[in-house]
């Protein structure tokens, strides 16, 4: 072991790989102990209240014996934050400015969400106040350097709050979000890169009444894979002359189309491969023509998720919403759903 090494060691003693192993054994061990509890609160008959008091004190008597039992007393030698790291929820991303891109992209659409966190990752979905667009994202659990959650947990948040707060992350700052059992608050850790800078803020949490909507499965008439900057160029161009945009999808290409009190405008996009910038092709996959008008102020809305990939998909079918989905990185992503325009609805 290299002088620095040993130095660093006798300044601080703990190593990584060691907690992120004391803390895998901690949810194995909740993890466990919390099926047990189940068992015996169904062996006891104890249904309802009874039975989720029965499995709080059950749990909080695991972290008691974890406490006294398995750290001596000292959880400090064992943990870097020793209550911390007996909390429900864990996930820390190496990359703080992708918190930071999506919620950026979605927070001028609706301003409270829940984030619903269970052990396949963290997933958010809401609607705008007109009931027109929805907002649908996923960060897989592989997305994460590190990520546990004990139970299903809901984390109800308002977005400019959240904001607020990921302002003070740096681009390239690690982020940790914590959270307990039944918790009133989210605890976030910015740390930078070099670890020579740590800041920690709580945001309150809100209970928000939001119904979870299940989304069926379609078989789109039309797939459009293309460059997330061009999508953001088009929308942005046809914005000044209409507040609709016509989007055609044919043998020919695909068309976005608008007309105005100033004039009228089009862009026309056809099948092309990049071999060298494959990001910077442009698929069409089309079972049947579709033909369908939506409101340009949402797609220019959409457009803010542009930086969060290079790539964009528009899956188009008649009479149901238009899907744009931006890929996220390990599977993850970040999806809105817009309800086409009738006829001459403004």
């Amino acid at each position: 072991m290299s002088t620095t090494e040993e130095r660093e060691l006798a300044i601080n003693p703990i190593v990584v790989t060691s907690v992120q192993h004391n803390t895998q054994v901690v949810s194995n061990i909740r993890n466990l102990t919390a099926s047990l509890f189940g068992v015996a609160a169904g062996t006891l008959g104890l249904e309802s209240y009874p039975g989720f008091i029965f499995y709080l004190v059950g749990s909080f008597i695991v972290s008691a014996l974890i406490f006294a039992l398995r750290t001596d007393g000292k959880p400090g030698d064992y943990f870097h934050r020793p209550l911390g790291d007996l909390w429900v929820l864990e996930a820390r991303l190496n990359q703080a400015n992708l918190l930071k891109k999506v919620v950026d992209a979605i927070k001028d659409l609706v301003q409270d969400c829940n984030f619903d966190c269970n052990d396949s990752g963290i997933a958010l979905q809401a609607m705008d106040n007109s009931h027109v667009a929805l907002v649908s994202m996923l960060l897989q659990s592989a997305a994460f350097e590190i990520f546990r959650c004990d139970r299903n947990i809901s984390l109800g948040i308002n977005l400019g709050s959240l904001t607020k707060v990921l302002r003070a992350a740096g681009s390239d700052d690690i982020l940790t979000l914590k959270a307990d059992d039944a918790p009133d608050v989210v605890n976030i850790v910015f740390e930078s890169n070099n670890g020579d800078r740590l800041s920690e803020y709580d945001i309150k949490l809100m209970d928000i009444d939001q119904e979870h909507l299940g989304i069926p499965e379609t078989d789109y008439s039309s797939i459009i894979s293309m460059p997330a900057a061009e999508f953001q160029r088009i929308c942005r161009d046809l914005s000044a002359l209409s507040e609709s945009v016509a989007i055609e999808c044919s043998k020919d290409g695909v068309k976005f189309s608008c007309s105005g009190d100033i004039g009228s405008g089009s862009v026309m996009l056809r099948s092309s491969t990049d071999t060298e910038n494959p990001e910077k092709s442009v698929e069409i996959e089309m079972n049947e023509p579709v033909a369908l008008t939506f409101s340009l102020k949402y797609l220019v809305n959409f457009c803010k998720a542009s930086g969060l990939s290079n790539t964009v998909k528009l899956k188009l079918s008649a009479e149901v919403p238009l899907l744009v989905e931006y890929p996220l990185v390990e599977n993850s992503h970040l999806r809105f759903y817009l309800a086409p325009k009738i006829g001459d609805e403004d």
